[in-house]
């Protein structure tokens, strides 16, 4: 007796990796002096709960204590601009301005590794 086998690929079992929205970042200008207020917002947003309050912080690149930051509540779409003083005392080279309680509001799916809101710029002489 000869018995045959056929398989299919099991499609239904496998799922779509989830999207994970993060919003894009600019400061501007993006080559401030110490002390400078700069204008930090969002160049593709991403939809939040309403009534969300998102801070930005600035700190040097690989520093864990931010120097200075703004609180922002976001429009409905997601997108913000908030002025923020780039601090005197920062170092001049690169400094990085990011959302640290984005990850507490929006959803990062379960497995997901979900990159942090944030971008680099540097801090002039």
């Amino acid at each position: 007796m000869l018995l045959v086998v056929v398989c299919a690929p099991l499609t239904s079992c496998l799922s779509a990796p989830s999207t994970v929205c993060v919003p894009t970042l600019t400061v501007d200008p993006d080559n401030p002096r110490p002390g400078r207020i700069v204008t930090v917002s969002t160049t593709d947003a991403c939809p939040l709960p309403a009534g969300a309050e998102l801070t930005v912080r600035i700190q040097p690149v690989g520093e864990t204590i931010p120097l200075a930051q703004a609180r922002v509540t976001p429009d409905p779409d997601g997108s913000f601009a908030v002025s923020i003083t780039v601090p005197p005392t920062i170092r001049p080279g690169r400094a990085v301005a990011s959302i640290s309680n984005y990850w507490d509001i929006a959803t990062c799916p379960e497995g997901a590794s979900c990159a942090s809101a944030a971008v680099e710029f540097t801090v002039a002489p």
